[in-house]
């Protein structure tokens, strides 16, 4: 995680240069405030890239959920039936992936006779 750095507009007006440089070595971004108010942000370009593709990653879950939701619905299942179904369907994906099942065989007990 980056640390942050509070800077005023008029320290960034005089040292801009130094200001990016900074936050181009460092993992720090820059509050920028006017009159003691936060009004902006300087990020490096890696935070920035490391923010966008967390908003990409966001957007692609809701869509997924949302389908999801939509299909489910659209199935007519029960939340206890999805969940079922889901259960089963991670147990084979398991399975296939690491060749074996999540599923643990229980122990067979035999009577002393």
């Amino acid at each position: 995680m980056s640390s942050q750095r509070i800077v005023t507009a008029t320290q960034v007006r005089r040292k801009f240069g130094a200001i990016v440089k900074r936050l181009g070595k460092r993992d720090e971004h820059a509050i920028i405030q006017s009159s003691g108010t936060p009004v902006a942000v300087l990020l490096s370009m890696a935070e920035y890239e490391q923010l966008v593709a967390h908003k990409k990653r966001k957007a692609a879950f809701h869509d997924f959920a949302r389908h999801l939701g939509q299909e489910v619905e659209a199935r007519g299942l029960s939340e206890e039936e999805f969940m079922a179904e889901l259960e089963q369907t991670k147990r084979q994906v398991f399975a296939e992936q690491y060749g074996r099942s999540t599923h643990k065989p229980q122990m067979e007990t035999r009577e002393a006779g």
